[in-house]
């Protein structure tokens, strides 16, 4: 299981540093790279966090390392741990609520018009837009950044196949007003 924890209170910063997460059974804990961080108990018998398992390789055998944790990670760790206890087991819960509840509010929003929605499974808080024929996502995204918005992911640099479709993510962080504007102005360059 792997996860990314920048949305988990850690600024965008044009695109790094972040932190991420992964899983594995027991069998494969000494063959992942970086720090297994494990449950315990503090001498009052309170719920705490420590680092339990650290492959020695990054110290002692620096060329046949799997990974490089430093610092900076550590820090973004940290960010995305107080965010989570700040919010605690509800407000973590209230956070997922309001980015399904305000993403399939701007997909609804974005399937009445000249654009389409390219997919109709399920999503958290990411969709996929199919601009008209011909539209560009660059050029499309330039005018959004001009008009001050921040555009969706260009699908076909990485998916030739989805050339002129959009990831767009959105977060609690929108309101509704936001959300209308974004729409509007991404029907009207579209």
């Amino acid at each position: 299981m792997v996860g990314d924890a920048q949305p988990l209170g850690i600024p965008a910063s044009l695109g790094g540093p972040t932190c991420g997460f992964f899983a594995v059974s027991e069998p494969l804990m000494r063959r992942i790279p970086g720090r297994i961080v494990g449950q315990t108990v503090d001498k009052d018998g309170k719920r705490g966090f420590v680092l339990t398992l650290q492959a020695r390789e990054q110290h002692i055998r620096r060329e046949k390392a799997t990974s490089n944790i430093c610092s900076n990670q550590a820090l973004l760790a940290l960010c995305a741990s107080v965010y989570m206890s700040t919010l605690g087991k509800m407000g973590m819960q209230e956070v997922a609520l309001l980015n399904v509840r305000k993403s399939h509010y701007a997909s609804e929003r974005v399937s009445g018009g000249a654009l389409k929605l390219e997919f109709s499974s399920p999503f958290f808080n990411e969709f996929v837009v199919k601009l008209p024929d011909g539209a560009d996502v660059k050029e499309v995204n330039s005018k959004l950044l001009k008009a001050g918005y921040i555009g969706g992911y260009d699908l076909g640099r990485t998916y030739p196949e989805l050339q002129g479709r959009m990831l767009i993510a959105v977060t609690e962080r929108r309101t509704k007003e936001e959300i209308d504007r974004f729409i509007g102005e991404l029907e009207g360059i579209a």
